[in-house]
């Protein structure tokens, strides 16, 4: 009975696993039940001056799927995201007396992957995805990438199913070098070498993730492993985890806030570092103390209030080019944007004068001169930049900062009468709807603090004027893989369970990725889901067009790689194939009633998906749109 004993106080064996073993030794269920009470009042006694300050470390002897579950716990990690499989057998059974850690069964890789992300990016804590060997890991790889162009501090794991013993043999599923196929798209990859050394693998893609600039870490290691006992040391994050926040060289503060003071029109581009600093407030002081307009590249959020007076909007191209106003700026600071270079030129032009803040030093100075790199955390050094600035200020520059706002809230006004026309659209009431006049309607129905999740592809997410401080926030799908948008809003919903959370999703994006609606229905995730259903692929039908503007394609309208019509894909009814309640709407009127009764749905606690019919936009679209030229049906051989 010792030993037995023993091992339940070590965690080596489930309270299950006790009872199981002593009746098998002899002892009868009652008494077995009297130890175990007596047990667990001794263990809690023993460990209850733990509970206010938790040994950093301590030894732990059990299987190496329940070693694996306690460095989890110990990472701080809630929520595992997992795809059932097999070989985790282990680490599900040490599950069953770890409440702390919650097991959320996706139904494939790829959304499982992206509810995990959308969690990790909603609540800024750790969180885990987990997949079967090498064939559930390519299933997720897509999301991965999201994570890596996003910088998300996502952790996947997947076993190899080749075991230690036969491995290289070709073995069922098996894929060499399993962890170097992730290499490239996360800042660690690793392999176990040992049951005992899982723990402090985990331990090191939990700390590499984390570590600013953030981004995926993917842990592997032989099937058998898991399943092997072994003695460890876990170790609480607080001991391991090396989350810096670094401050900018001072000597280039000082010399960004003279170029800052000295400029006849700076211009500052917002990132989404801003928003993981909580800084935004930080970037509005030192715009408002400059008069400095603000503009952003693509990125993830919306770091800038958009009905501030200085926001211009951002630039539609990605380069500073393609911006509308100013054209004469001649300094420009870059505060936490990863400035994602799309063409052969600069984003910055070498002929101005260029700051940039950021913690991404590795993209620093990559393409575009710099002529102040500020190193450091973008709450800390906005910080610092202000305090320069403040010493800089004179009167006389006070007067040019004032009358500089003044001159950048004329453009700010006369833009937002402008976009507020889009109403007066010839085509605003029309039955199948335009895609802005779902985004504008979507746009007056959502709550104040509303969070959008943005898949649509080239449809902009006008009118919602978001504000990152306590107003609507948007989650933009940043890496481009698509598929992400319903498996994000879950796991946003997850994360931020208070504030109502809409998904908008173009109809290609959507059927990359609907399984997450599962998850939505079973965990109760109230997500309203909008799908822009055109019944084509409009992007990549726009950038084809471009390539080849009059080319056959356009000539006789056959497009081949585009149309998802015939037969049309009726997205209500994939929802409600994954318990979600949905309706088609095909006008203005229909999508109004429909939202409405969306809204009463998510109230109960219900997720809700509407399927609204949007017309076709751009170049070339027939009424009947190209279809295959080899159907079944005309080839099969009719047998009489």
């Amino acid at each position: 009975m010792r030993h037995l004993v023993a091992k339940y106080l070590s965690k080596s064996i489930s309270r299950r696993g006790f009872l199981d073993n002593m009746t098998k030794a002899g002892v009868t269920l009652t008494a077995a039940e009297g130890v175990l009470s007596a047990l667990t009042a001794s263990a809690s006694a023993q460990t209850a001056p733990a509970t206010a300050a938790e040994a950093p470390v301590k030894q732990f002897q059990g299987t190496g799927g329940a070693c694996f579950a306690e460095q989890l716990i110990g990472c701080g990690v809630k929520y595992v995201f997992g795809n059932s499989a097999s070989e985790d057998a282990q680490f599900y059974e040490a599950l069953v007396d770890r409440p702390q850690l919650k097991y959320i069964l996706t139904p494939h890789e790829g959304p499982g992957a992206a509810m995990a992300a959308g969690y990790i990016k909603a609540s800024q804590e750790p969180a885990i995805v987990m997949q079967a060997g090498a064939v559930g890991m390519m299933n997720a790889m897509g999301q991965v990438f999201n994570a890596h162009k996003e910088q998300t501090p996502l952790v996947v794991y997947s076993y190899r199913t080749d075991q230690s013993r036969r491995a290289g043999r070709d073995g069922f599923e098996e894929l060499a070098n399993q962890e170097q196929v992730m290499q490239p798209m996360t800042k660690y990859s690793w392999m176990a070498r040992r049951p005992d050394m899982i723990p402090e693998a985990v331990r090191h893609a939990f700390k590499t993730a984390w570590t600013p600039p953030h981004g995926p870490a993917y842990l592997t290691w032989h099937s058998d492993y898991t399943d092997e006992r072994a003695r460890t040391e876990i170790i609480q994050q607080s001991h391991f985890d090396t989350r810096m926040r670094v401050r900018p060289n001072p000597t280039e503060v000082e010399r960004a806030a003279k170029l800052l003071v000295e400029a006849k029109m700076p211009l500052m581009i917002v990132g989404d570092e801003i928003t993981k600093a909580k800084a935004v407030g930080k970037a509005v002081k030192l715009a408002e103390m400059l008069g400095m307009p603000v503009t952003q590249m693509r990125q993830l959020w919306a770091n800038f209030p958009e009905p501030h007076p200085l926001w211009v909007g951002n630039a539609p191209a990605g380069t500073l080019a393609s911006i509308t106003w100013p054209k004469n700026y001649d300094v420009v600071i870059n505060v936490g944007n990863k400035l994602q270079h799309g063409g052969p030129a600069p984003i910055i032009p070498h002929n101005i004068k260029f700051i940039d803040l950021r913690i991404d030093y590795n993209n620093m100075g990559k393409v575009m001169t710099t002529d102040a790199p500020l190193v450091g955390d973008a709450g800390l050094g906005l910080d610092d930049l202000i305090a320069a600035v403040e010493q800089l200020m004179t009167a006389k520059l006070r007067e040019q900062a004032g009358a500089r706002a003044a001159e950048v809230k004329q453009f700010t006004d006369r833009a937002r009468a402008l976009r507020a026309g889009i109403v007066n659209s010839p085509e605003w009431d029309s039955a199948p709807l335009i895609a802005d006049r779902v985004t504008w309607e979507v746009a007056q129905f959502a709550d104040p603090d509303a969070i959008i999740v943005h898949e649509a592809g080239a449809n902009v997410m006008h009118s919602f004027n978001f504000n990152p401080v306590g107003g609507r926030e948007l989650f933009f799908y940043y890496g481009g893989h698509l598929g992400s948008g319903v498996g994000t809003s879950a796991g946003v919903k997850l994360a931020r369970p208070n504030q109502q959370v809409i998904c908008m999703v173009g109809d290609g994006s959507f059927i990359f990725g609907p399984q997450a609606l599962w998850n939505m229905a079973r965990l109760e995730l109230p997500v309203i889901t909008i799908v822009y259903n055109n019944h084509a692929y409009g992007g990549p039908h726009s950038r084809a067009i471009a390539n080849v503007p009059s080319g056959r394609m356009v000539e006789t309208s056959q497009f081949v790689h585009d149309y998802l019509g015939n037969p049309d894909i009726n997205m209500a009814s994939i929802a409600a194939g994954f318990g979600v309640k949905g309706e088609v709407v095909t006008n203005p009127r229909e999508l109004k009633e429909a939202l409405a009764r969306a809204r009463v749905s998510t109230v109960e606690g219900k997720p809700y998906l509407i399927d609204v019919q949007v017309a076709r936009k751009g170049v070339g679209w027939a009424e009947k749109p190209w279809t295959p030229p080899i159907r079944v049906a005309e080839t099969r051989t009719r047998k009489v």
